[in-house]
């Protein structure tokens, strides 16, 4: 391979011996280059290396195989647990990386460190006119990989110094370090591995004070078809070791139990209290009061060894009755489905949010049920 060699992505072994045979069946040679990963680390890093003149062919391979065309999620199977923690080397990335090592340690799941930069092909415009457009194509690509990988090293030195390098042995981890958009390649990876749960930060590194939510977060909410747990910049970073109270809201949707059973299989090893709460209005309160006990009792049936709560708060303001109950009962975690557009529409307007939900210093946990 005398050419000059172009780094696609930086993989896991197994992964990136993967994507080697899978590039080598369609006559694109591959070169897989080690990593000299930093001290500490629990997987072998490779870049998986091509010919640029390659690149054309090589990277809808690349996008397949990570699951961008993947339609299905498949069953998510107990010994192959993974969290996803999309980073782009933030402090709010570092919070939410030190949020997920805590709950992977917890859980017994593997932590996926996954960053993805802009890919400067453009898959609308023929790949000759990109060429042609942009002479130095190729040269940006391969910087842009190389400062990732630096950021990479720099990010999981501080994130092991946060856990400590005791735990970080413990904990099976990888990361992955690709061309290509944030947001799709994040949905995809998550919908086509075994991925139970995506964890982010509210912000991400261009965030700003008067942002309530970046927009890869916010686009990874409303598409995932996975639970996502987003962290505010607030947050504890030790939050995780040790979840007591879990507020899961409820509009009584048909999905609530879809919903609750993801719950249990993120906090299972937690000794955590659920506390089931559903805002209504003062006409209807018998009708809501039957349907949370009918709720409690299922729920205190099939999950014995777990202690559940449903409260009935009156009151027109859903966001600030929320408010006041997390307040008051020292809630860890707020979680909700996505079933009922309404409550999440309503949580994510900025003139409430910023006053209300996104100024509290706990996690969010959306299903989408």
């Amino acid at each position: 391979m005398n050419k000059k060699l172009l780094t696609i992505a930086t993989l896991p072994f197994v992964k990136a011996q993967m994507l080697k045979t899978l590039l080598e069946k369609e006559k694109i040679e591959c070169v897989l280059e080690d990593l000299n990963l930093l001290e500490g680390t629990s997987a072998m890093a490779v870049r998986v290396q091509i010919r640029e003149d390659d690149l054309e062919n090589a990277f809808p391979i690349l996008e397949k195989f990570l699951g961008k065309s993947s339609p299905r999620h498949p069953p998510l199977k107990e010994s192959e647990r993974q969290i996803l923690v999309p980073v782009d080397f933030s402090d709010y990335s570092l919070k939410a990386a030190k949020v997920a090592f805590d709950i992977a340690r917890k859980v017994n799941a593997k932590m996926v460190l996954f960053h993805a930069y802009p890919n400067p092909i453009v898959y609308s415009v023929p790949f000759s006119d990109v060429y042609a457009f942009d002479t130095g194509l190729m040269a940006h690509l391969e910087n842009a990989e190389k400062t990732a990988q630096g950021h990479m090293e720099t990010f999981l030195k501080e994130l092991i110094r946060l856990c400590s390098a005791e735990a970080w042995s413990g904990v099976e981890t990888e990361y992955i370090i690709k061309a290509g958009d944030a947001r799709d390649d994040i949905l995809s990876f998550a919908h086509r591995h075994q991925v139970m749960v995506i964890v982010m930060g509210t912000l991400g590194k261009a965030g700003k004070e008067l942002d309530i939510i970046g927009s890869v977060t916010a686009e990874i909410i409303i598409s995932a078809r996975v639970p996502v747990l987003v962290i505010p910049a607030e947050t504890r970073a030790d939050i995780a070791e040790n979840f007591h109270k879990i507020l899961y809201a409820t509009n009584f949707d048909e999905k609530d139990f879809v919903a609750i059973e993801k719950l249990m299989r993120i906090i299972r090893p937690y000794e955590a209290e659920i506390h089931c709460v559903h805002v209504g209005r003062s006409e209807e309160p018998v009708w809501d009061m039957a349907r949370l006990k009918g709720m409690k009792d299922i729920l205190r049936s099939k999950y014995q060894d777990k202690k559940f709560e449903c409260h009935l708060i009156i009151g027109e303001d859903i966001l600030s009755e929320l408010q006041k109950f997390i307040s008051e009962h020292q809630i860890d975690v707020f979680s909700l489905t996505t079933r009922k557009r309404n409550m999440l529409a309503r949580i994510f307007n900025p003139s409430i949010a910023r006053k209300m939900l996104f100024h509290t210093t706990i996690p969010l946990l959306v299903f989408h049920a």
